[in-house]
């Protein structure tokens, strides 16, 4: 404090108690990391009545017992600017964070409880008729261990393995997306999700102003996977996606339903088509969970070639992923053109409808793709002009498949929908 020699410490004590008031309050808000905050505003709530006495007998005015009052306003000045870094930043980007911001504020707690320490010695007289209190304070505050909730560790956890092993896959983002927002309670919807990612890049923009090399990697890395996942992408990026994919399937003849899988799609153990293929240091590749069973079973060869592996460390193949995913979704466009031909001829309607749900459960991507490919449209009206009660049925069960978790079929279509049958039916639909 600027000139603190030259203000009546009487003055200085009301100004330390103000602030740590202030600060207690402050910090009770804070969302993530609240258990650690709320201890430190528990604490800083104890404190007051120790500076309460101190005005009421009044504090010796000595050099020690300034100095000590000096550094208590120090260092609630740093608790309070920790709590005004954090209470306002994104909830996505917190819980990132949260076992650093936990040290943050244990460090905090625990320096206060020094500087509170040193004001004791200085006012033994004076804290006498409190004495067994402010040191049982002052001790449980230096002493102080915080840790962050076991359930948000396990998903930063969870996170960071996945960046470690290169999971770029849109699973394995829809996936994390969700446990985050469901930790920090964010709905998964695109506009909410949007904002929270926008959170991250400017997180990462000041860590690069700084300098700090490892924070931008690490916040980079964590955009780029969320912003894979179907709640984070922009509709206009799924739609031009949508398009190129058929351009592609457009070059096969039209009675094409199905493109086969190329023989590196398929995992030497299982000989299913991978879902997040790795490679062994002979190049042999195989489906992640597969070769971590074969490694657990004792075995150290090659499942391919036989020979016995010096190295078992596994490589995600981030390209040959690419190539699988991409084909995986050839297939979803040729089913989604087949569909549409059998619903425009009304041909096989309970068939299409069950392909559209068996579409939808593969990958959420196929909500917005069989929107953008018309099948949304022409099944609504089918319904309104079907006389066959199962074919409704099926179709309105469909319906809440497409929609259900995915807002922008929610509000151009469902609503639509909604706008456009009789209102008994409409009730059915949101009851199913």
């Amino acid at each position: 404090m600027v000139g603190l020699e030259l203000v009546p410490i009487g003055t200085i004590l009301t100004l330390v108690t103000s602030q740590i008031l202030k600060t207690a309050q402050a910090a009770s808000d804070v969302l993530i990391g609240k258990e650690s905050f709320k201890a430190l505003s528990k604490h800083l709530f104890d404190i007051e009545p120790v500076l309460k006495e101190l005005q009421l007998q009044e504090l010796n005015d000595s050099q020690a017992a300034r100095v000590a009052l000096e550094s208590l306003e120090a260092d609630v000045k740093k608790a309070n600017n920790l709590v005004e870094k954090y209470k306002n930043r994104g909830r996505f980007y917190l819980l990132i964070k949260c076992r650093s911001i936990v040290e943050e504020v244990e460090q905090v707690t625990r320096d206060i409880g020094k500087s509170l320490a040193a004001l004791s010695i200085a006012n033994t007289e004076v804290l006498s008729r409190i004495s067994d209190q402010v040191n049982r304070l002052q001790d449980e505050m230096q002493r102080v261990e915080f840790e962050a909730s076991q359930s948000q560790i396990q998903i930063v956890d969870k996170l960071n393995q996945g960046l470690r092993e290169q999971k770029l896959d849109q699973a394995f983002a829809n996936d994390m997306l969700e446990e985050i927002a469901r930790a920090v309670g964010v709905p998964v919807e695109p506009s909410e999700i949007s904002k929270e990612l926008a959170s991250i890049r400017k997180e990462k923009e000041e860590a690069s102003e700084k300098k700090e090399r490892a924070e931008c990697v690490l916040l980079d890395q964590i955009i780029q996977l969320l912003s894979r996942a179907d709640a984070a992408r922009d509709y206009e990026e799924v739609e031009r996606q949508y398009f190129e994919r058929v351009k592609v399937i457009e070059k096969y003849d039209s009675r094409e339903k199905y493109i086969p899988p190329l023989n590196s799609f398929h995992c030497s153990i299982t000989g299913a088509v991978m879902e997040d293929p790795v490679s062994l240091c002979t190049g042999t590749t195989c489906e992640r969970h597969a070769i971590e069973a074969w490694f657990y079973d004792g075995n150290r060869k090659d499942p391919e070639t036989n020979d016995v592996l010096e190295d078992t460390t596994l490589r995600s193949n981030i390209p040959l992923r690419q190539s699988i995913e991409e084909w995986r979704e050839l297939n979803y466009c040729l089913i989604i053109r087949s569909i549409r031909e059998n619903l425009l001829s009304y041909s096989d309607l309970q068939e299409s409808l069950t392909q559209m749900q068996a579409l939808v459960r593969k990958n959420s991507i196929n909500k917005d793709w069989i929107s953008i490919g018309e099948l949304t449209d022409i099944v609504i009206s089918i319904l309104g002009s079907s006389d066959d009660k199962e074919v409704k049925r099926k179709i309105l069960i469909t319906l809440k498949d497409a929609v259900e978790g995915n807002t922008r079929n929610k509000v151009s279509k469902l609503f639509l929908f909604l706008a456009s049958v009789k209102p008994h039916t409409s009730l059915r639909i949101c009851n199913l």
